[in-house]
């Protein structure tokens, strides 16, 4: 598995997608709760509203009927028996004149009746019979008007019921077969409804919404979402578990190449013309066996090996040639030259690592193309120029590739991002230097590669990060990367900018634009590129031309497969 598929993996399951999936289920139950509350509210306000008329309605005939002995109304209104009584119990009135003057002071209806002292009541209670009737009434000229109602109704929709309840909370009207009725919520014959409480008088005015398929909507949702989180944060899990695989991995690569390079350099002549691959084994024994997860790293241990190999080779050589060694001074210079040459072997052995390094860069950005191949050929002819001797010269050129290395662990849609980034997409963006040096901890070898990716966003002036570094501050190998990739990065097109011409990008370097300013260019640097500034132009043609002939290559290729 390439270590890039999986930052892209990793980048994908991030922890910004579940706080957006967490802010998502919150909004939606949120909103679902003021849809819900806004419609209870208007649906209370109505219901107490008919409420009130109805019983005002009600009082209103049972005056009237009271007044002018038409018992005839009484049908009109749903109500089925009518009575005056007096403070006393005693039925002064009644709409069957077999009750006059019986007294029921000693019945609960009376006693419920009693403790009204004004306006409308309404009670649900037993009076001649053990069935208990609903009763509406009211005070009217120190007596009690009641009736018998035959009939109530007050739903005018499917999605809400009305209950009417007295002040010990027990329900004097509902459809709902219940005693008593509290609490916000109620479940009744499966079904979800929210409740609404009013005062009226001595009484308790409560409408219930049915919130059974917004309820159930949600719920789906919300275990869907749900489901989406759990499945990134596992995700996330395993991506982490893969990231500290490499870092595991990575660090014994690194480590068994210090021991190698700690033994060659303690090696003289008399146990280099011995030396066997046994004298290695603690070296290779640790990474001889392991097959490790990335593809990448396998190759890097096979390069290792092989230098190992080709030391030993070089060795053996050395022992079989020891009689000639001692014959003359020239042979002894000779196989010293040879020496040299492992050692040089083993340079370009940390270069290949170096280049395997830069090959993972280069995948994991997709639209660089052969920018850090060219950015090492204007380091290396920068370097030259200004007189730096041939291992500088070699150096800057092998690790100036992995300038942008710790692009690595900045997110992909960032990095590959069309048009501009934002603000906090470019904070991350430059953090990229920061990254680098996690890569490349504290290894002396790396000491070049780890200033440049560093430093390289430095700036003569001061003005650059992550630092704010100034003049000699500033690793001179940075400094010559520094304007290398500024120069590359302007004649090479970008989702946000077109190409450059040569011309053009002199012009910037040279003179400045609205962006880039001759100030933030190392002086001597700058007069290099002045002077050689045709090479630049050079080296970029060329690498077009063989990445025009590769297309054409791979174009011919594909034709001829089909």
């Amino acid at each position: 598995m390439k270590y890039n598929k999986i930052i892209k993996k990793y980048i994908k399951n991030s922890t910004i997608q579940n706080v957006i999936l967490i802010i998502i289920l919150f909004v939606l139950w949120f909103v679902m709760y003021l849809n819900i509350q806004n419609s209870l509210k208007s649906i209370s306000k109505i219901n107490i509203n008919n409420f009130n008329n109805t019983m005002n309605h009600y009082y209103y005939h049972l005056k009237y009927i009271s007044l002018i002995n038409d018992e005839s109304l009484l049908k009109d209104v749903n109500i089925k028996s009518f009575f005056v009584i007096n403070k006393y119990g005693t039925i002064r009135k009644s709409s069957y004149p077999s009750l006059n003057y019986k007294t029921i002071n000693n019945t609960p209806l009376f006693q419920e009746i009693l403790k009204k002292h004004s306006g409308i009541f309404l009670v649900k209670s037993s009076l001649f019979s053990d069935k208990k009737r609903v009763f509406v009434g009211g005070a009217y000229n120190k007596t009690f008007l009641l009736g018998e109602l035959t009939n109530l109704d007050f739903e005018q929709d499917a999605n809400y019921h009305f209950s009417i309840l007295n002040e010990n909370n027990n329900i004097i009207y509902s459809k709902f077969n219940l005693q008593s009725m509290l609490g916000k919520w109620l479940i009744y014959k499966k079904r979800f409804y929210l409740n609404s409480y009013t005062k009226w008088n001595d009484l308790i005015v409560a409408t219930s919404l049915d919130i059974t398929y917004p309820l159930i909507t949600n719920i789906i949702i919300s275990i869907f979402i749900l489901s989406l989180i759990m499945w990134n944060f596992l995700s996330r899990v395993k991506n982490r578990k893969l990231m500290n695989i490499f870092e595991k991995e990575f660090s014994i690569i690194i480590k068994s190449m210090e021991k190698f390079l700690k033994e060659l350099r303690v090696l003289d002549k008399q146990t280099f013309l011995s030396i066997s691959e046994k004298d290695f084994e603690d070296i290779l024994k640790p990474i001889r066996d392991v097959k490790f997860f990335f593809d990448d790293l396998n190759e890097i241990k096979e390069v290792e090996s092989l230098s190992i190999k080709e030391i030993i080779d070089l060795f053996d050589e050395i022992s079989a040639s020891t009689e000639e060694l001692e014959a003359t001074n020239k042979e002894l210079e000779d196989l010293y030259i040879q020496v040299e040459k492992a050692y040089s072997d083993l340079e370009n052995s940390y270069r290949k690592f170096s280049s395997h390094l830069s090959a993972i860069a280069e995948k994991y950005d997709e639209i660089t193309g052969s920018h850090i191949d060219r950015v090492a050929k204007y380091s290396k002819l920068i370097a030259e120029k200004m007189g730096f001797d041939i291992k500088f010269v070699n150096d800057i050129e092998a690790y100036a590739p992995l300038h942008d290395i710790g692009k690595l662990m900045i997110k992909h849609e960032i990095l590959n991002k069309p048009g501009g980034l934002t603000t906090d997409e470019y904070e991350e963006m430059k953090k990229h230097t920061i990254y680098a040096e996690k890569i490349f901890g504290n290894d002396k070898r790396f000491e070049m590669a780890k200033n440049i990716a560093i430093f390289h966003h430095e700036t003569y002036d001061g003005k650059g990060y992550p630092f704010g570094l100034k003049g000699d501050e500033i690793p001179i190998e940075a400094r010559i990367v520094a304007l290398a990739d500024i120069y590359d990065a302007l004649r090479s097109e970008r989702p946000y900018k077109d190409e450059y011409t040569h011309e053009e990008t002199y012009n910037i370097i040279v003179n400045g634009d609205f962006k880039t300013k001759p100030t933030i260019f190392d002086p001597n640097v700058l007069e290099v590129f002045k002077k050689y500034h045709l090479e630049f132009d050079k080296i970029y043609n060329e690498y077009k031309e063989k990445e025009k002939n590769t297309d054409i290559e791979q174009d011919y290729i594909k034709l001829n497969l089909h």
